[in-house]
């Protein structure tokens, strides 16, 4: 009874950083399709 609870958060925390990563990756993405480049998680031109 009580696992219920536990597992509910830990997919809710796993769809969290799968959107932090999805996120990341479509700033990476559109980023270098406008010719920068990542430094130190940033876009630069």
């Amino acid at each position: 009874m009580l696992f219920r609870p536990i597992r509910t958060l830990i997919i809710i925390g796993i769809a969290f950083v799968a959107g932090i990563v999805y996120e990341k990756q479509s700033m990476r993405d559109r980023c270098l399709d406008l010719g920068g480049r990542i430094t130190a998680g940033l876009c630069e031109k």
